[in-house]
Formats: C-alpha cells, sequence, structure tokens
C-alpha cells in the first residue's frame, strides 16, 4: 500500500488531509489550533473573552485544481476543538496523518471516511454517513486517510484531551471502555476504533452544531453547549458499551454490514418483529453476535429498536379517528387488545384511548 499522498502526476506531494485543517498550510491539527488567534487570511474569526478563558471561532473557503470548500473551527479550551468540513475532491489520494494523541469523536454526515492504521493487523475502517467513529491516536502513530474524487463530503471531528473528559466528567475511566483511555485495542495489537450509529436525537444536536454561525461571542457559547450536550449523549453510549467492548472491537466490516441489514430488515418488518434466530438467518449471523453487535454498533437491542418503531406507528395510527384501538392492536401484530394497551402503557406511561381522545396529551408530559 502506498504511504503517501501522490498528486494526479504520480508525484509526492505535501500530506494534507480533512482530519488535519487547511489554515495557512498547517501540518498538523495542534498547529492550526494554537495559530487560530492569528486570524488566518480569508477566514471569519469571533472571540470570547472570559476571565480564565477564551473561545474562539474561524471558518475558511478554500478552491484549488484538488480540492473545492470549507472548513471551520471552534475552539473552546486548550484541550477541546471542534473541526467542522464540508469539502470535494477532484482526484482521489491517500493522506498520511500522524497522531497527536486527541481522543476523536468523528460523524460522517455525508460520503465515506476510509482510514488505513499503519500497524500489522489492523484492517481498513470505513465509516459511512450517519455513523460515529470514535478512537485515540498515539502521538506519532500515523494513519492513512483515503480522499476520494468527486464524493461530496461533510463531516463534524470533536477533538478532546483526556484532561478534557476528566474536567467535565471527573474519573471517565472507571466507566469507559479501558481502550478509550490508551487508544489501542484490547488485545494489544492495534489501534483501537469505535464504530456506532448515530440515533436521531444526537444526529440533530451534530446537525446543527456542524450548521452553526460563528460569527459572534453568543454563536461560541451556543456551540460550547451543543458540544457538552453531545458529549453527555457519547458518554451515555460508552458506558453503556462497557461491559461489551471487547466485542464491539472485533466487528468486521463484513459484521457491519449484516448487521445494518438487520436493521433494514427489522425496519421493513416490526408488526411483530422477526424473531433472534430468524433475523440471523437472514443476515448471516450467529445470534450471539447479531444480539451483541446490535447493541454496540446502534446504542439499543434489537427488541428495544423494534419496540420503539412498534410504538411510534401505534400513535400514527391511533391518530386517524376511524382506527379502533382493537384495529391498531390487530395491525401491530398484538394476538390481544389488552396486550397492545399494557405494551403502550408501558412505554408512553398513558393510555391508548387517552392519547386517541387527545394526541397533544404526550407532549405536555414531555
Amino acid at each position: 500500500m502506498n504511504r503517501g499522498l501522490i498528486d494526479a502526476r504520480g508525484s509526492p506531494c505535501a500530506p494534507i488531509s480533512v482530519r488535519q485543517g487547511r489554515f495557512r498550510g498547517a501540518s498538523c491539527l495542534q498547529d492550526v489550533f494554537d495559530d487560530l488567534e492569528e486570524n488566518p487570511d480569508g477566514s471569519v474569526v469571533s472571540t470570547l473573552l472570559r476571565p480564565s478563558s477564551k473561545l474562539i471561532g474561524t471558518r475558511q473557503q478554500f478552491s484549488s485544481d484538488f480540492e473545492a470548500g470549507s472548513c471551520g473551527v471552534i475552539r473552546l479550551s486548550d484541550d477541546l476543538f471542534v473541526l467542522n468540513t464540508n469539502v470535494s475532491f477532484t482526484k482521489g489520494a491517500l493522506a498520511a496523518v500522524t497522531g497527536q494523541d486527541f481522543i476523536e469523536l468523528h460523524f460522517r454526515l455525508s460520503g465515506r471516511l476510509s482510514l488505513y492504521p499503519e500497524i500489522p493487523g489492523n484492517e481498513t475502517v470505513d465509516v459511512d454517513k450517519g455513523a460515529l467513529l470514535v478512537w485515540r491516536q498515539p502521538e506519532g502513530m500515523n494513519v492513512m486517510e483515503r480522499l476520494e474524487a468527486n464524493e461530496p463530503e461533510s463531516s463534524m471531528t470533536i477533538y478532546l484531551r483526556p484532561s478534557a473528559l476528566e474536567r467535565y466528567f471527573g474519573d471517565y475511566t472507571a466507566t469507559l471502555p479501558s481502550a478509550v483511555a490508551t487508544g489501542l485495542a484490547p488485545q494489544g495489537n492495534g489501534l483501537f476504533f469505535l464504530r456506532m450509529a448515530c440515533y436521531p436525537k444526537l444526529i440533530e444536536l451534530v446537525r446543527e452544531l456542524w450548521s452553526l454561525g460563528i460569527e459572534t461571542g453568543r454563536d461560541l457559547v451556543r456551540g460550547e453547549a451543543l458540544v457538552m450536550m453531545v458529549l453527555c449523549e457519547i458518554m451515555s453510549m460508552l458506558e453503556d458499551a462497557h461491559n461489551d467492548s471487547t466485542n464491539i472491537c472485533r466487528l468486521s466490516d463484513i459484521d457491519v454490514r449484516c448487521l445494518r441489514k438487520a436493521r433494514e430488515h427489522i425496519c421493513s418488518q416490526y408488526t411483530p418483529p422477526p424473531t433472534i434466530d430468524e433475523l440471523a438467518k437472514a443476515v448471516g449471523l450467529s445470534a450471539t453476535k447479531l444480539k451483541s453487535g446490535f447493541k454496540a454498533l446502534f446504542g439499543k437491542s434489537i427488541s428495544q429498536f423494534a419496540n420503539e418503531l412498534r410504538m411510534q406507528h401505534a400513535l400514527d395510527l391511533l391518530r386517524k379517528s376511524d382506527n379502533s384501538i382493537l384495529f391498531v392492536a390487530e395491525a401491530l401484530g398484538y394476538e390481544y387488545q389488552n396486550s397492545f394497551t399494557v405494551a403502550f402503557r408501558r412505554h408512553f406511561k398513558i393510555l391508548p384511548k387517552d392519547y386517541k381522545r387527545d394526541p397533544l396529551i404526550l407532549s405536555h408530559r414531555r
């Protein structure tokens, strides 16, 4: 595998990467973060002074024969940064990204991220739209990033040092997978990567942060609040995955494709949902791998995911005045109306008849 960036003529050129930034031709992210106060040419910069800190935001448009797009950076502290990118490349290439000991939370909004760790035994890591990748790249360790031609890419990455997690969450190492703290896989023979799918609440927060204007100090405060909300959601996800961290790390690309196929299968059949054995056979995974992998990748169990789909469909059916509760129960695959009523009340804390009488009752309770 080629370990350097190759331009269209086949000649080596200076490393460049979406994750390295493009401000003033900086060679590494830390240079980008350190130089924010110098107001790079062509960027919009906003600052907010506080008694013991300064928030900084900057954005740059760029266009060349190789790439076109924009990058934005928010610096919340010396150990916490946000990088938003929206870019496309005219030529495909590989870019070397040198580790700087950041914990990275990468959200893929469009396009695909492909990483090639320069460690024997490490597989290619692909991250598609709607996914979250968590990893920590040790100081000096190289990872190659593939830049795809003519494929628009947008992403948001939160870069933070362990000190930032400790400042906000205390002894985070006690509740998270140990590999987050070390950057190395539990087997000790490779770089740690944790792939998760983003659920709607998290995607909404990420998109709001990605599209945030940074022209004023108030924008930066709002960005800081959104980052804290995103971090809280991710910390919760990581804590839930703590006991299954070994299984998560061993999910192959084939496993991920099978698990996504399982999710699609459930989305098309949840009234009632398929059994674990039926689903495992349909996607080509063992029942054990299916259950642990689904929870690891999507943040909830198969039964939780299917039940949420089922209950949301129940709301849609109950809003139609000509649908009786018995009809809704049968449409969702319940043998008895009472079984549906119990399930609905357990999920929403109200009875189906109360929701049917006043659909706004749920918004009043939230």
